[in-house]
């Protein structure tokens, strides 16, 4: 009722899957709600009660990474701790294997997996293992987490640092982009989303081709922001239009 009142006609709601840290970013499991916020119950209750005032859910998505408790990476962890040394992964084995970048070879932004002799990639934390979203069965895996909550009435999607689902390569960035906003309207033609991306005005504009609906426009916020910048004269007007 309070936000109702407020005016406003839509909420989002960062991360609310079960995880074992406080910002609830690596996610254990895209299907369930985490016992501290309620109940699955609770939840659909919410968004009955959000529609009923004219209130829209937007539900966090993210998808760059997992929690390293969760059942994928732990499948594939113990794949590789029981793989002979030298031997080469098999997928028939153990599918999930192919549900993150591992390599035998280190490099920036990996981390060892304990006991093995395999590295796999995490560019925000140790316990937050990069998914690969070059996988068609990953990508089958977001469209069910995408389908899930749509058909129980959430109404978009905000998509969590969307320049880091291919580090520094905005057009990979894009095309995958396309490929949420394609399968996100296949699903509910209103689904909504709109994009965490940290980076300059013109890789935002890029992300645009896209099709998604909105992205989060950080160059133009806060003191040292465009807008800012256009009012106090630090930078011209004609420079905030362009």
């Amino acid at each position: 009722d309070y936000i109702a009142d407020l005016g406003f006609d839509a909420i989002w709601l960062t991360p609310v899957h079960p995880s074992s840290t406080y910002h609830k970013y690596d996610v254990d499991d895209y299907f369930a709600i985490d016992p501290s916020f309620g109940t699955m119950e609770d939840y659909e209750a919410l968004l009955k009660e959000c529609h009923d005032k004219g209130i829209r859910v937007y539900m966090d998505l993210v998808l760059n990474h997992t929690s390293e408790d969760h059942a994928w990476f732990r499948a594939a962890s113990d794949y590789l701790h029981e793989l002979p040394s030298g031997w080469e992964p098999d997928t028939s084995y153990c599918k999930y294997y192919d549900y993150y970048n591992f390599s035998r070879q280190p490099a920036d932004g990996c981390v060892q997996l304990e006991g093995t002799e395999w590295f796999y990639e995490a560019g925000f934390w140790s316990e937050m293992p990069d998914l690969n979203l070059n996988s068609e069965a990953v990508r089958s895996e977001i469209r069910d987490i995408m389908a899930f909550w749509l058909e129980k009435g959430v109404d978009g999607f905000r998509l969590d640092a969307v320049t880091s689902y291919y580090e520094g390569d905005t057009w990979a960035n894009t095309e995958f982009l396309r490929y949420l906003k394609e399968t996100a309207v296949s699903i509910d033609p209103d689904c909504y989303l709109v994009g965490e991306a940290w980076t300059d005005s013109d890789n935002i504009a890029a992300l645009y081709t896209s099709g998604i609906d909105s992205l989060f426009e950080f160059p133009f916020a806060g003191e040292d922001g465009m807008i800012a910048a256009a009012l106090d004269g630090r930078c011209r007007a004609s420079d905030y239009v362009d």
